[in-house]
């Protein structure tokens, strides 16, 4: 009896969380909106990256793999 109730409750959560992991990225209302990166848009990234001289910069990659 207890099984199926076991499996259900994995089920609704991996359910929950696919759902969860696909809503797009919130960010603080200071910061401009997410981008994706195409190579239609780096030129946009460069100037925007390189807006800032005094300020430091970080570029993370990421990869499944």
């Amino acid at each position: 009896m207890k099984k199926p109730i076991a499996i259900g409750a994995a089920a609704l959560a991996i359910v929950l969380l696919a759902f969860y992991l696909g809503l797009p990225g919130r960010v603080p209302p200071v910061q401009p909106p997410l981008v994706k990166l195409t190579s239609a848009n780096v030129a946009q990234f460069e100037a925007v990256f390189d807006a800032d001289l005094d300020m430091p910069r970080v570029v993370l990659l990421f990869s499944p793999t």
